[in-house]
């Protein structure tokens, strides 16, 4: 059994796990879908599935959602008090998002008065998922600084962390390094209690639970990384400390959201790295876990797989 459904099938309703067990392994689940007084939505890599309760009656009721997310609070209560606010929680390297009625207190803190829906993000660990892409973002055994790019839910996470690990450990004749992961929302390591239920490495250190840029300070003050690393690049915060890591000679490694190389170069606040050619290598993905292309530093397309 895949470790996501041992996980899930646990904390959720035993109508929704009934369903959930029996999915067939070999099509793999990206997505848990729950919404108040309606059915149940399972995406998948070519489709999407929609399953109702007994005689069409909604899968997923206010009690129920009630429920998993007070299972959710003693499973992982402090990513629950630090993360909801932001609208989502992380459990055991899952990305849970939520939808429902925000509320913002005297403070100006904003928070959910009640939560009306949940998008459980499947994740799974793939060893040597990325051996062929660390070839083509090498150098003479150096990994060189490079920025992963796709839309959403086609394997960038997954991919960055096994490159990690190929970093680590020194593999497929990329030279073992010491790498610092800046691991906001515990989707890299898989542990909101401090623990590394992934696979990073042996050389891998972690900061995991602040901002990114907050966590990146941190690592290159203190753990003289040779490569640093976070997931999801989204704004001039992270910016400035991949910048300040270039600086240092550190290696960086990021991931992004967009279709093509043109997506980042139009962003003001990432031009800046472009500029500086913080990145030498950005890899294009499309479909799960698909290179498309690789790019150097001046943009030129340097390999193409499909």
């Amino acid at each position: 059994m895949e470790p996501w459904k041992a996980q899930w099938t646990a904390l959720l309703p035993k109508p929704i796990s009934e369903v959930l067990h029996r999915i067939d392994e070999t099509e793999p689940l990206l997505e848990i879908r729950l919404r108040r007084d309606a059915p149940m939505e399972l995406v998948f890599e070519d489709a999407d599935r929609i399953v109702y309760g007994n005689n069409g009656a909604p899968m997923t009721t206010a009690e129920d959602l009630r429920q998993i997310c007070a299972r959710l609070t003693e499973f992982s209560a402090f990513a629950w008090e630090n993360e909801k606010r932001s609208g989502f929680v992380t459990v055991g390297g899952c990305r849970v998002g939520l939808s429902g009625r925000m509320i913002r207190s005297e403070k100006g803190v904003l928070g959910f008065s009640s939560v009306s829906g949940l998008c459980i993000r499947i994740v799974r660990e793939k060893i040597d998922c990325a051996k062929d892409l660390s070839s083509a973002l090498m150098r003479d055994g150096r990994l060189l600084s490079s920025i992963l790019v796709s839309p959403p839910g086609c394997g960038k996470t997954t991919l960055l962390r096994d490159l990690i690990r190929i970093a680590s450990d020194g593999l497929y004749g990329v030279r073992a390094s010491r790498v610092g992961v800046a691991d906001e929302r515990f989707e890299l390591s898989g542990g909101s209690d401090g623990s590394v239920p992934f696979d990073l490495g042996v050389r891998t250190d972690v900061v995991s639970g602040i901002a990114k840029a907050d966590a990146m300070v941190r690592i290159l003050s203190t753990l003289s990384p040779e490569i640093l690393a976070m997931d999801e690049l989204n704004d001039r915060r992270d910016c400035d400390a991949l910048l300040d890591a270039h600086g240092r000679g550190v290696t960086v490694l990021a991931t992004a959201h967009g279709s093509d190389r043109e997506d980042l170069i139009r962003r003001p606040m990432l031009r800046m790295l472009f500029r500086e050619r913080v990145f030498e290598r950005i890899a294009v993905l499309h479909g799960i876990g698909k290179l498309k292309a690789v790019y150097d530093e001046t943009a030129a397309r340097t390999e193409v797989r499909r």
